[in-house]
């Protein structure tokens, strides 16, 4: 009874108008009251001893869930306060953050069993938006898109084609290297998107033309728009922000159609060539109703536009981090300089300083503050309390990757060395990089030869400095990923000498 009254008082449309509505009269901690009240009553967890677990209050009008998004870092540094197991509010569903190795090990023991939470409890625009996208759907309708999109992003496809990678890379940063004069020698952090955007593009369609690139960094440009809505939350996080917003349902509708007539598009002109790209066999299916279009156009949104601050961000983290060191960037370069490996070779190495700075980078500052929340199906006491089955579970990431005694106490210092000796299997419950178990990304790959490819042609060309000044903490709210606004600067070697 007290799990349907909370589904219609906090998740359902009638009451999200009446509730809305409400807030414009009634001081909204009167609202708040009330709904801690409710959810208290039913999402009772407790420890052995009748403890309820603590967290952040509900806050109005989304819980906790924009405080998770952007200001992941401050809220990861605030929130740890209630303890080592807290929990968050995203709307009126209940979030177990989890920041202790020994409680990720235990809750990731049944991870292949895990379900990811329905457009990850960010409400319906989140939904229309990539709400079915593979890294959000579950059991047989996963295991479908998976194997469709698997053999184009696995190891050893993405290691057969590294002469592109460095081609593309080589090709960015030559077209970087003509804006750099002695007069202006600064770029921008933001300069950087559209390389992992084209580099992702390559792979999912194949060569394309400067008309069908400009025409697809357009329509993500509208998805990013999206998004804006999404961070916004409230009468968003529901049906009938169709009616009640309709210059957003405008945009929403024309973005989809436009990216819908895209793909079959590409699919159309790319069907009979002789290598036929990914979208040929992803697209396929949609024709014969194997699997849906929504299925295939939300991964792909995933894997272009929603991953495209993802990959921006971990790009513009390392480029800081070695303009900031510039001892490791001098590492890096005399090891470039003093090997007999091609540019393929040592990019795909992983016993490199290049590869230890990556994973450094990615340690301190992770893409995200807090893992995109997924339930196990059985219960799980994790510090001490006991969590029911099919409970939202995220990790706090910060506490794992830094705030953790596993890395010691120079734990905040950019230290890329610290990977050498390190094992796999002592990282997997102190590192979050690309998600735990049995389901983690399956462009890390990809991820990783693009970014090393273009750091590689960059410090062979220049050496990267960023101005003592620079605040670099900022992050657009348009986008859920915080990517650092800088600038970047650049000088040529001298290679004379």
């Amino acid at each position: 009874m007290w799990e349907n009254l909370v589904t219609w008082l906090i998740v359902s449309s009638t009451s999200c108008v009446a509730l809305y509505s409400l807030g414009s009269y009634v001081p909204h901690v009167y609202i708040e009251t009330i709904v801690i009240w409710i959810l208290s009553i039913v999402y009772p967890i407790r420890d052995q001893w009748g403890h309820s677990v603590l967290g952040p209050k509900w806050a109005w009008p989304n819980g906790n869930i924009m405080s998770k998004f952007l200001d992941g870092r401050a809220s990861s540094d605030t929130w740890i306060k209630f303890g080592s197991v807290y929990r968050v509010w995203a709307g009126g569903i209940p979030e177990i953050v989890i920041t202790r190795p020994e409680d990720v090990r235990t809750f990731y023991s049944d991870s292949s069993h895990h379900e990811k939470a329905k457009s990850s409890n960010a409400g319906w625009l989140f939904d229309n938006i990539l709400g079915d996208c593979m890294g959000l759907i579950n059991g047989k309708r996963w295991d479908r898109i998976h194997s469709e999109f698997l053999p184009s992003f696995k190891y050893q496809s993405i290691a057969e084609r590294i002469s592109q990678e460095q081609d593309l890379a080589l090709e960015f940063v030559s077209r970087l290297s003509k804006q750099i004069t002695e007069d202006s020698n600064v770029v921008h952090s933001g300069d950087f998107a559209r390389y992992p955007f084209f580099v992702t593009a390559d792979v999912i369609y194949g060569p394309m033309t400067d008309s069908e690139k400009e025409r697809l960094w357009a329509i993500a440009q509208q998805s990013l728009g999206l998004m804006g809505y999404v961070l916004v939350g409230g009468i968003y996080r529901f049906r009938i922000a169709r009616w009640l917003r309709r210059s957003m349902y405008t945009g929403l509708a024309k973005f989809q159609e436009q990216w819908k007539l895209f793909n079959l598009e590409m699919y159309e002109s790319r069907v009979n060539s002789k290598v036929q790209p990914p979208i040929v066999s992803a697209w396929a299916p949609t024709l014969s109703g194997e699997i849906s279009q929504n299925e295939v156009l939300h991964t792909l949104s995933e894997m272009l536009f929603a991953n495209l601050d993802v990959t921006t961000h971990v790009l513009v983290s390392l480029i800081i981090l070695l303009g900031e060191h510039e001892q490791v960037q001098q590492e890096i370069y005399s090891g470039i300089k003093g090997t007999h490996s091609t540019a393929e070779n040592y990019c795909l190495s992983k016993e490199t300083v290049l590869h230890y700075s990556l994973l450094e980078a990615m340690r301190l500052r992770p893409f995200t503050a807090f893992s995109i929340p997924e339930s196990s199906p059985s219960e799980k006491k994790l510090g001490g309390y006991l969590i029911p089955a099919n409970t939202s579970v995220i990790i706090d990431t910060f506490q794992i990757n830094v705030h953790n005694a596993f890395w010691g106490s120079n734990a905040s210092e950019f230290r890329p060395e610290r990977f050498q000796d390190l094992s796999k299997q002592e990282l997997r419950y102190n590192l979050f990089m690309y998600g735990l178990g049995s389901r983690k990304c399956l462009g890390q790959h990809l991820a990783e030869s693009m970014i090393k490819a273009v750091i590689y042609h960059l410090i062979c060309q220049f050496e990267i400095r960023i101005p003592s000044h620079s605040n670099y903490s900022t992050a657009s709210e348009k986008t859920w990923v915080p990517v650092s606004q800088v600038d970047i600067i650049m000088n040529k070697r001298d290679k004379s000498g």
